[in-house]
């Protein structure tokens, strides 16, 4: 996932004035004031470059919401100041974000190098955000002056990192517009040059915006990317940068998600009886048959991977919650149907599910189903996102799997270090391997999530309330010998074990947040699924895991007995 370093030039000459005025209404003030001043100054139709920049940086944060962000200006040597470091930031907390008043110079193409340095020890893969006016006349030699840039460059590339620029400048002279559009051009970025405020404002926040959130969508990067990178190089002059990325094969045509080692071509496929058949691939059931398509639903068999009646398979039949009311309220004759089929079933009635597809149902629909004796599960539209990577995946050493990476946009993951999204869903991936768990870990323990619940959760005295307290879970894997060890897994049995009570630790910290504390919708439904990698370890088995299930389900009732906050729906795959 890419991580995102924004840079806003805070110099002295950002209070030299452009051209033109902002809008009101794009630039947040109340400038009928303002106006009459500037105007009284002979200063009509000119606004300073760091209110422009103010202007601009908010209406971009939307595009910066969720993701992991690090902010900070650009000024004197050693002057240069760190507003917000490295973490995910909800909209809320961006628009707080202030630019300290212009002064000072402007060390640039040094300044970069030396936070490449720093952020190459995080990841390898970035995109750098910058507004400025003018050039670096600090930074000592080879990066001062107008040709700084290309060292600049070269020594980035050197240490080891991949760097995409997005430019917005303010009345950049020529020179300066001719280098920014080499730095963004050969990385496959964007570039913009406001040469008056107003119209052109608006258009480069449009323009770079829009960019950016290309450059975000891990599918659409690559392609953006390397189209960016081709209009450079088709204008491409002597002696101007080389590209900056090593050449890549043209990206294959994205097929769809991967779950593993199956892929499905979308999350909320429109035919039901698809919806279904996907739903029960990416749950790890096999031998899934087509028993019978009816108006209203489809009927099919599977054989769970892992099951408490091994060997016996699961009839299940889907309907949406639209069909459900229709054949309740306008077609009974289907109803009676539908129920007779399911009772009718020659496999044991726990092995009998009915899966609504959609939220909007009513209990008293929901007790009918419920009267045929098989479990009632209601599924959101949308399929779950896919699970983390396998154990073994090079990805959790690379620290490169980001769990806001999430092609549905029903579903939040946990755990997480960003800001609730307030979905209606939730998904929680336990992650296991040790040295992401730890960076979770620390990162999470800055989120400052159970200082806040602290008060909420002391008079409660609850077992969930002992639970967030507790600095991990370690205690309950002292115990546990894992059912299968795979000798390509180089990590040791205990490490594992207890990376994997951080996580759940983590992931119930987040789910009782949002219970306790909610700043948005309480999810309705929560989904908790292993991989098979983790059920053949044994990881289903694990103490820790047990206990987790054991709190939610105490957790859910407290609530829903005290306080009167309907249960969520809570399946475990």
């Amino acid at each position: 996932m890419v991580k995102i370093a924004i840079y806003v030039d805070t110099s002295g000459s950002m209070n030299e004035r452009i051209q033109g005025e902002l809008d009101e209404n794009f630039s947040g003030e109340s400038s009928s004031v303002l106006r009459k001043i500037f105007r009284g100054l002979g200063l009509k139709g000119r606004v300073k470059k760091h209110v422009v920049a103010q202007a601009m940086w908010q209406n971009l944060v939307q595009t910066f919401q969720d993701r992991q962000t690090k902010i900070s200006t650009i000024n004197s040597r050693g002057r240069s100041r760190v507003l917000a470091p490295l973490e995910f930031r909800s909209e809320e907390d961006l628009l707080k974000i202030r630019f300290p008043k212009p002064n000072g110079g402007t060390y640039l193409w040094k300044f970069l190098v030396e936070e490449a340095e720093e952020l190459a020890q995080d990841s390898v893969d970035w995109l750098f955000f910058l507004i400025s006016d003018g050039m670096d006349m600090s930074s000592p030699p080879p990066f001062n002056g107008v040709h700084g840039f290309q060292p600049c460059i070269e020594a980035i590339k050197s240490i080891g990192i991949d760097v995409e620029f997005h430019i917005i400048g303010l009345g950049l002279p020529t020179a300066s517009v001719n280098v920014f559009r080499q730095v963004s051009g050969a990385s496959g970025g964007s570039f913009v040059n406001i040469v008056e405020a107003g119209d052109d404002v608006e258009q480069a926040v449009e323009e770079v915006g829009g960019a950016l959130e290309e450059s975000l969508n891990p599918i659409a990067r690559m392609a953006s990317r390397q189209r960016r990178q081709q209009e450079y190089l088709e204008s491409r002059q002597e002696g101007d940068l080389e590209i900056t990325t090593e050449a890549a094969p043209p990206a294959p045509s994205y097929t769809g998600y991967t779950y593993g080692d199956l892929t499905i071509e979308s999350t909320n496929p429109e035919q039901l009886s698809q919806w279904q058949n996907d739903l029960l691939r990416i749950r790890g059931d096999e031998q899934i048959e087509n028993i019978q398509a009816y108006e209203n639903w489809t009927s099919m068999r599977s054989m769970p991977l892992f099951s408490d009646t091994p060997g016996i398979p699961i009839d299940s039949w889907a309907l949406s919650a639209e069909d459900v009311s229709l054949i309740a309220s306008m077609k009974i004759d289907n109803l009676f149907t539908f129920l007779s089929q399911i009772r009718s079933s020659d496999v044991p009635i726990e092995n009998r599910r009915i899966i609504v597809r959609g939220e909007n149902i009513s209990q008293v629909l929901l007790d009918t189903l419920g009267n045929s004796g098989a479990r009632v599960v209601l599924y959101p539209e949308e399929l779950p996102p896919p699970p983390p990577p396998e154990l073994d995946d090079e990805k959790w050493e690379r620290n490169e799997y980001d769990f806001n990476d999430n092609p549905t946009r029903e579903w939040d993951i946990y755990p997480h270090l960003g800001a609730s999204k307030a979905r209606y869903s939730v998904v929680i991936d336990p992650p296991a391997y040790p040295d992401y768990v730890d960076k979770l870990s620390e990162a999470f323990a800055r989120k400052n999530l159970v200082a806040e619940l602290e008060s909420k959760l002391r008079p409660i005295q609850r077992s969930y309330a002992e639970a967030v307290f507790k600095p991990s879970w370690s205690d309950f894997n002292a115990h546990w010998v894992a059912d299968d060890w795979p000798s390509l897994i180089s990590l040791e049995q205990q490490a594992v074990g207890e990376a994997f009570c951080e996580s759940l630790r983590i992931a119930y910290i987040q789910v009782v947040h949002e219970w306790i504390i909610s700043h948005g919708n309480r999810p309705k439904f929560v989904l908790v699924r292993l991989s098979n990698e983790s059920k053949t370890l044994g990881l289903h088995k694990h103490p820790c895991y047990l206990e987790f299930q054991t709190l939610l389900a105490d957790m859910f009732h407290y609530q829903s007995t005290h306080l009167r906050i309907n249960e969520p729906r809570v399946e475990y795959w």
